[in-house]
């Protein structure tokens, strides 16, 4: 009888570890916005595989794989998602840390990289020109819903005509359609919609970049215990020039002229 309940207490042991190796192997989930607008080549949805594709989604997935942490990926707008961020409703986000209504409430990575807007014309800008000169008495297309620190005080005097757009694609359409003189864009977005979208089109770009901004991902407060391990990892990516690589790699040739 002795030996039965031995052999009994064995088998629940056997179980108990068991049920908890797979409990440990079983990924946590981390979901993370794909804003809507899209914005590649951060991170957008490929039309043919319908996969989540670009710079982003290639370091978040090296990563977490092996924090076995499986990636969700969930739409959303930018005002939106940093509102369902504050909530805990979704985990993170990508987005830059001035950018945010309470960046007290989140958690921020290291850069992955940065990043500059230009001014984007149909006709050659003089490269010694300064923004005022440029911009002075135009229209300028510009994303909706966006600040920009270089443009405010230019759009606050009425020195120069803001004219929204939905999105960066909108405003190069805008641009190329003469409701606009020039599109002040981010030059990696503008890079692949070039490259993409507008292939046999010719565009000149600024000889001076404005705004840089970090390009970093916030957390819910709920993620510190990874954030470390995380910003160690693109210190590695950054030094092997893997992020680099990536962005290349989406981004492809651009076809911009000075």
């Amino acid at each position: 009888m002795e030996l039965w309940k031995v052999y009994k207490m064995m088998l629940l042991a056997v179980w108990t570890c068991t049920a908890a190796a797979q409990a440990q192997s079983k990924p946590v989930e981390l979901k993370f916005v794909l804003y809507y607008p899209q914005v590649p080549p951060y991170m957008y949805q490929d039309e043919n595989t319908q996969k989540i594709v670009g710079l982003v989604p290639e370091i978040l997935q090296d990563f977490f794989q092996q924090q076995n942490i499986g990636v969700q990926y969930v739409a959303d707008n930018r005002t939106r998602a940093e509102h369902r961020l504050y909530q805990g409703e979704v985990d993170a986000i990508l987005l830059a840390k001035e950018w945010t209504q309470h960046p007290d409430k989140l958690l921020f990575s290291e850069p992955l990289l940065e990043h500059r807007d230009y001014l984007f014309a149909r006709q050659p800008m003089d490269e010694q020109a300064k923004l005022q000169d440029l911009i002075k008495g135009k229209a300028v297309c510009t994303r909706q819903y966006y600040i920009y620190q270089a443009l405010e005080p230019y759009f606050s005097s009425n020195e120069t005509a803001r004219v929204d757009a939905s999105s960066e694609l909108a405003q190069l359409k805008m641009l190329l359609n003469g409701r606009c003189d020039f599109a002040f864009i981010n030059e990696h977005v503008a890079d692949w919609l070039l490259h993409h979208h507008f292939p046999d089109e010719l565009l000149y770009r600024s000889a001076q970049g404005f705004n840089p901004v970090a390009l970093t991902v916030a957390f819910h407060p709920r993620w510190k215990p990874q954030l470390a391990d995380f910003n160690h990892y693109l210190h590695e990516q950054q030094q092997q020039g893997t992020i680099a690589q990536w962005l290349k790699f989406y981004v492809a040739k651009p076809r911009l002229q000075h």
